[in-house]
């Protein structure tokens, strides 16, 4: 069953990196962007990606967040116009999203939708589950004793 807005969980609070709007915002953006024809990744996945990714804003210094932040803020407000829906990302359902992000990526200003979807896609692949999915063999990273 796919939600029709995205909410937050309860679990996922606001932390030193991110803001709790720009925290919405991400998971709006990782719920669709790691989506699959099976429907979101586990919401247990999504939190565990924005403390990460709060606990990597926080550390990563005001230039990054900041970086982060406009391409965040160009996605979550350019991408829903560009389906005919004014409002932000997160107010949309999640196929709704899904074109939404498909086009921006194909429009004038894809290089902020690349700017967050790198840092999100590289914390996201960290998880030894989405690794797993992904087709990750973490056995032939070791030498064989």
């Amino acid at each position: 069953m796919v939600p029709s807005r995205i909410e937050v969980p309860d679990q996922i609070r606001p932390g030193v990196g991110l803001s709790a709007s720009d925290r919405r915002a991400s998971l709006a953006l990782a719920e669709a962007l790691f989506s699959t024809p099976e429907g979101p990744p586990p919401s247990e996945r999504l939190g565990w990606l924005i403390d990460d990714l709060d606990h990597f804003m926080a550390h990563a210094g005001p230039r990054a967040r900041l970086a982060y932040g406009l391409c965040l803020r160009a996605i979550s407000w350019i991408a829903p116009l560009l389906v005919g829906r004014p409002g932000s990302l997160a107010g949309l359902d999640l196929p709704l999203r899904i074109e939404a992000l498909e086009r921006f990526e194909r429009s004038p200003v894809a290089l902020a939708f690349f700017g967050a979807k790198t840092i999100l896609c590289i914390l996201y692949y960290e998880h030894p589950e989405a690794a797993r999915a992904a087709g990750v063999d973490p056995s032939c990273l070791r030498s064989p004793r």
